[in-house]
């Protein structure tokens, strides 16, 4: 019998009747044992304790698993033998994996505190620019009512620009302007649109006199200088209306305005007779125009 020790094919001898009747690998004999060709009597020499011992005994007591294991891959089915020592020569495939996931996480970190990082200074800049901002507000409305108090709420100020024949803007010096305020201006055109029949037709003249007609003593008069421009002393705060009339020399055409403005108001703007804010239609609703 062959040394099993060190041999990478062992064999066990198998005896019948006294006699050696062959030769086989330990891993068969369960095998051969249920298929017939060894019988039950048969003894084999036991390679571990060098005696001779029934085939049932050897298979039962588990020496031929634990037979297998001591001679390692080779007491093993080559197929799987093989298997095992191609898996040792593989490169190291899941470190690499393991590499390369590390690389990625580490990378996502990385690219999340640096955008964390811009964030905050993101955040940093929008609070100063709220800041910045605030102050600005407060400037300005400081310097609002800096220039209400200078352009204080008793006086209003315009000019009166009208387009000539031509299409140029050109200022009417010498044009009288007067100031009512408005609650009475509202009374006076409602009372004469009750009457509007006085008017003796749809004429726009014959309209601009009649709203002009019988109209209620204004506050303060005044009229344009040589820039066009005119000045009112207003009594109290309040809102009011600056009326007045232009009559072409050529056409003899009439214009007529019913402009109104509130002294309070904080921005204080010039009030400005121009073509956008004259009468167009002979309504009381739609004959006062706004002019601040």
């Amino acid at each position: 019998m062959a040394s099993p020790t060190n041999s990478k094919n062992p064999r066990i001898s198998v005896s019948r009747n006294g006699k050696v009747i062959g030769e086989y690998h330990p891993l068969q004999m369960a095998s051969l044992l249920e298929t017939g060709h060894l019988q039950g009597d048969d003894r084999c020499l036991d390679p571990e304790h060098s005696k001779w011992v029934p085939i049932k005994d050897f298979i039962r007591r588990g020496s031929v698993p634990d037979y297998a294991r001591k001679q390692g891959a080779e007491a093993e089915t080559p197929a799987r033998g093989s298997r095992r020592q191609r898996r040792g020569r593989k490169p190291g495939w899941f470190l690499l994996a393991i590499f390369a996931a590390a690389l990625t996480i580490w990378g996502a970190i990385f690219w999340a505190g640096k955008l964390s990082q811009e964030n905050a200074a993101l955040q940093t800049r929008l609070e100063l620019a709220e800041a910045t901002n605030a102050d600005l507000k407060q400037k300005y409305q400081s310097l609002l009512f800096a220039a209400r108090e200078v352009a204080s709420n008793d006086l209003v100020r315009g000019k009166v620009i009208i387009r000539d024949a031509t299409g140029k803007r050109v200022v009417l010096p010498g044009i009288k302007v007067r100031l009512y305020p408005r609650a009475e201006i509202e009374a006076f055109l409602s009372a004469r649109y009750s009457r509007i029949a006085e008017a003796g037709g749809t004429d726009p003249a014959r309209l601009c006199a009649h709203f002009l007609k019988d109209i209620p003593p204004p506050i303060e008069t005044t009229a344009t200088d040589s820039d066009g421009r005119f000045e009112c002393k207003v009594p109290q705060p309040g809102e009011y209306v600056i009326q007045t009339s232009i009559r072409s020399a050529k056409s003899g055409e009439v214009r007529l305005w019913f402009v109104t403005f509130d002294s309070r108001d904080p921005l204080n703007t010039p009030v400005d007779i121009t073509e956008s804010n004259v009468v167009q239609q002979f309504n009381p609703l739609l004959m006062l125009v706004e002019g601040r």
